[in-house]
């Protein structure tokens, strides 16, 4: 999954360049619509479009029946009771290929969410890394330490709550580029990047240890060491929105209207059922 991860990382860096300086909103709206026009081409590859077309006819056969004979009870139940019954046909057809949808969406998504769901930093901006402590470790007696690479310097000194489990500092950026800090605890440490650009590109704000799930959440992020009595390191970059007039909407949403928009537009070009 990892292998997996990366490679999906490095091609949507690749497609995406085009809108990387600055131009976040080009973004997310191309591949809205590329997602929107692929997806509506693999559920045509994979389903029944014969089928489904002919269970169609039959639903619209049976309305104009309900139209034509609505004085008749009898009549306009058992057209109800055969409209229910073809609808749940259709939507048996169309269960495998949205089940085989998911995947590459998912994927997609995963994508996205590194590039859109946080700004990066700019030079003389601040932000929070939170460092959670694995459970039962002693925040006062395990004494964790922040160390800042170039372009980072510490803004605080360190916050420590042990009834959260938390060690918090502040840091401030200082350049532009990808800067580092070293978090380090007396058994490992490892180097986190923190971001200071304009560029849309992935931005790692958690960090935590190696795992199934998180090779797949956050494909190319630097790993936690096992030796390492730490669950979790956040970095709080400031959350991503786009303006819509009246509305600020968060990448998920931008992204699931705008490809099921673009889908339904495109499925009378295709003739997709």
């Amino acid at each position: 999954m990892t292998a997996i991860g990366g490679a999906l990382t490095r091609f949507f860096t690749l497609v995406l360049r085009p809108f990387e300086n600055g131009n976040a909103f080009g973004g997310i709206i191309f591949i809205s619509l590329a997602t929107g026009a692929v997806m509506l081409v693999l559920f045509k590859l994979v389903s029944n479009q014969q089928a489904m077309k002919e269970i169609k006819t039959k639903i619209s056969a049976y309305f104009l029946e309900l139209r034509l004979y609505k004085e008749d009870a009898s009549t306009v139940l058992a057209s109800q009771g055969r409209i229910l019954r073809t609808n749940l046909s259709y939507m048996k057809l169309a269960v495998l290929p949205a089940v085989i949808m998911i995947i590459p969406v998912v994927l997609i998504m995963i994508q996205l969410n590194l590039r859109y769901a946080h700004h990066a930093l700019l030079p003389g901006q601040t932000a929070i890394v939170k460092v959670t402590s694995a459970p039962g470790v002693d925040v006062l007696g395990e004494r964790l330490t922040l160390v800042p690479g170039q372009g980072v310097e510490k803004a605080s000194s360190a916050v420590r709550i042990p009834s959260l489990g938390e060690t918090d500092w502040k840091i401030r950026l200082t350049e532009r580029g990808v800067g580092t800090i070293k978090v380090a605890s007396s058994a490992a440490e490892v180097t986190i990047p923190v971001y200071a650009t304009t560029k849309t590109m992935p931005v790692y704000a958690e960090v935590k240890k190696a795992s199934f799930w998180d090779g797949l959440m956050n494909p190319g992020a630097p790993r936690l060491p096992a030796a390492m009595p730490v669950a979790a390191i956040e970095i709080k970059y400031p959350p991503m929105a786009f303006n819509f007039g009246l509305f600020h909407l968060s990448w998920l949403w931008t992204f699931l209207v705008v490809s099921m928009a673009f889908g339904v537009i495109l499925k009378y070009v295709f003739k997709v059922e």
